[in-house]
């Protein structure tokens, strides 16, 4: 089973009754407690500015009916009955708070609940960011009682089992942390100007001081994160129930695919142009392969008078990419002319032909952005296209002196076999009688006649 305590961190538990004495989701929050863990007591949902300070929360725990407390009647009297117009407010506020704490945090959210638990999924399942359909969603909705009963961090443990990706994030989010912590160390050693003193070089290269802090950051990130180490080998038996239905793995490793070298136009920031920004006009793709330093808009330039160099694409038919695929490599046959990206968004295979460049400026064709095509698919292609402009001329080579082409030998006549001869025989007309005698063929003497 995957290690518990990958979810060892900090809790936040929303109920209206953790300050009552007594109060079931006490004990849970003394099983999170016992485990080194810190918890957020919350009586009620954070406003959003409140859900933007989230990003480092291990796990949520949140009581579906938060509205208990305030319909308690005095002392010795019932309780309220909660209004149809009360627990529907209820269930909207719930739904656009795990909207947006999901846009901050990947964590895994309990959804406590005294009622039927099918009643709650059924709410869910209109909002496809909350339901993951066959998937294992983040949002677990269980009852206290069952979660107390069999422990939080085992309960969690198990919903991992069905959750690789949950377990891999756990496991990066170790390694990032600590690389970070040492990124900055050892920066903050050598000079706490260090970031001044790259932004004017990158300023006084006239490139976007910004964007290479960035990536320096990110490079010295990864070097420190390297080597990861996971251990995959526990979910061998959901790969294998994946790959059992071959469209269902087919549709899934698509999407993954898809997610390694496509980034959507949703997840893009703003309206700049950058390398690999990927159009599409008609049935007709593009891609813009100038270099990330001149697409910047420098002093008193416009961003959107910067010209986009762009390569056409066309979209490849089922049978097309069935020819080029070498199956011994995995890898496709592509023309000098040319840049296939297999699956670039949707399963759409797209070959980008070399033998124009369009030059336009970037603004008219931002509203046709679809997303971006991301390295090493982005560096290869630009690479191959780098490789066309320098193509040397040949000439052609004659016909005459081509090899001769191979000599098919007829076939041969296929034998009859025994039994049809043996068939034969029966069916057909009695043969001809043998001459009894013979007369040798005197010896010719001469030349014939």
């Amino acid at each position: 089973m995957p290690d518990p305590s990958l979810f060892h961190g900090i809790a936040v538990v929303i109920d209206d009754e953790i300050e009552d004495a007594g109060a079931g989701i006490l004990e849970l929050k003394t099983q999170i407690e016992a485990a080194g863990c810190h918890v957020v007591s919350m009586t009620k949902l954070p406003e959003a500015a409140g859900i933007a300070n989230l990003r480092e929360v291990s796990f949520f725990i949140l009581d579906w009916n938060l509205y208990g407390r305030s319909l308690r009647g005095a002392e010795g009297e019932p309780p309220i009955a909660a209004t149809p117009a009360l627990v529907r407010q209820n269930a909207a506020s719930a739904i656009d708070f795990l909207k947006k704490i999901q846009k901050v945090c990947v964590a895994p959210v309990f959804i406590f609940t005294n009622e039927d638990v099918a009643e709650i999924e059924e709410l869910l399942k209109p909002h496809p960011e909350l339901h993951s359909g066959d998937d294992p969603s983040h949002i677990l909705v269980k009852r206290k009682t069952d979660v107390r009963d069999a422990g939080i961090f085992e309960v969690l443990a198990t919903w991992m089992k069905d959750a690789p990706s949950v377990y891999v994030l756990k496991r990066w989010e170790r390694a990032y942390s600590s690389a970070k912590n040492e990124l900055f160390q050892d920066f903050y050693a050598k000079s706490v100007q260090w970031p001044l003193v790259l932004w004017k070089t990158y300023k006084a290269d006239g490139i976007s001081p910004s964007a290479e802090l960035g990536s320096l950051i990110a490079r010295n990130l990864l070097s420190r994160m390297t080597p990861f180490d996971f251990e995959l080998a526990p979910f061998d038996g959901l790969l294998q129930t994946l790959e059992a239905d071959e469209t269902r793995n087919r549709a899934a490793v698509l999407r993954v695919l898809e997610g390694e070298r496509f980034l959507p136009k949703n997840r893009l920031h703003g309206d700049a142009l950058a390398p690999g920004d990927v159009f599409k006009k008609g049935s007709d793709y593009y891609v813009n392969i100038r270099p990330d330093c001149d697409c910047i808009a420098r002093d008193g330039e416009v961003q959107a008078d910067i010209k986009a160099y762009l390569l056409r694409g066309s979209k490849e038919s089922s049978g097309q990419v069935r020819k080029r695929i070498r199956e011994k490599y995995g890898d496709m046959y592509e023309a000098d002319t040319e840049s296939v990206v297999f699956g670039l968004t949707g399963g759409v295979t797209v070959s980008f032909h070399f033998a124009e460049l369009l030059v336009e400026a970037s603004g008219p064709w931002i509203e046709h952005r679809i997303g971006r095509l991301l390295s090493p698919y982005l560096t290869r292609l630009q690479q191959r296209y780098s490789s066309y402009l320098q193509r040397p001329g040949l000439s052609r080579i004659p016909k005459a002196a081509w090899p001769p082409a191979p000599v098919v030998a007829a076939p041969a006549p296929a034998a009859v076999p025994v039994a049809a001869k043996k068939v034969a025989k029966k069916a057909g007309s009695a043969p001809a009688k043998k001459k009894t005698t013979s007369r040798k063929s005197p010896k010719s003497k001469g030349p014939a006649q």
